[in-house]
């Protein structure tokens, strides 16, 4: 029996933020795929599912959502249009393309706002900085996305970025030898070691 799709049962095979967050889209190769992400409630509940905010901010966020549902709206539609800008930016890069000039200008006006918004926090179990979006602002779904996205993209790790020729799905492959090639072994792997068999059968049938 199908297990039914939603938030909670969505794998994250992406290794980063930013691709689990592109990978919310059930099977790109499909003309009518399942969107996990139905509105601004989804896109909280999947970022609960990811720990990069804490319980207390997502509560906050909640609030700020239930007393200004046109801005989350906003936000949610925004956040949107950054899963598809990335799409196209990180499957470029894999094809080894030059990406649309008019999708490096929106990128960049994705991390202008984001950036405006960020600050250095100190780590002391770490004895390092790190770079936080502690303004209790809606927009900190996207920009937490833009953050990830623009670590990935400006690194040495984008040459790792690969798509699942299955679901379309993008992930990091951070396998010793760089050879693999499905989101996952235990769902298209496994799906496509299914298909070679059938299709070894029928041949052998004919």
């Amino acid at each position: 029996m199908s297990t039914e799709k939603s938030i909670a049962t969505l794998r994250f095979d992406g290794g980063i933020l930013c691709l689990d967050f592109v990978n919310t889209i059930s099977n790109r190769n499909k003309s009518a795929p399942f969107d996990y992400l139905s509105g601004f409630r989804e896109l909280l509940a999947w970022y609960g599912r990811t720990g990069v905010i804490t319980a207390k901010v997502s509560q906050t966020l909640e609030r700020l959502a239930r007393g200004y549902p046109q801005k989350a709206a906003v936000v949610f539609d925004r956040s949107i249009a950054l899963r598809e800008l990335l799409l196209r930016l990180f499957t470029a890069a894999i094809h080894r393309k030059a990406p649309d000039p008019s999708d490096i200008v929106l990128f960049n006006s994705y991390v202008a706002d984001a950036y405006a918004n960020i600050e250095v926090a100190w780590k002391p179990a770490q004895r390092q900085g790190e770079l936080l979006f502690n303004a209790p602002a809606l927009e900190q779904l996207t920009w937490w996305l833009v953050k990830s996205a623009l670590e990935l993209y400006t690194g040495k790790s984008l040459q790792q970025v690969r798509q699942c020729p299955a679901c379309g799905w993008l992930f990091l492959d951070k396998s010793r030898n760089g050879s693999r090639k499905w989101c996952s072994m235990s769902s298209c792997g496994d799906i496509n070691k299914v298909q070679q068999f059938h299709q070894r059968n029928k041949k052998k049938t004919k």
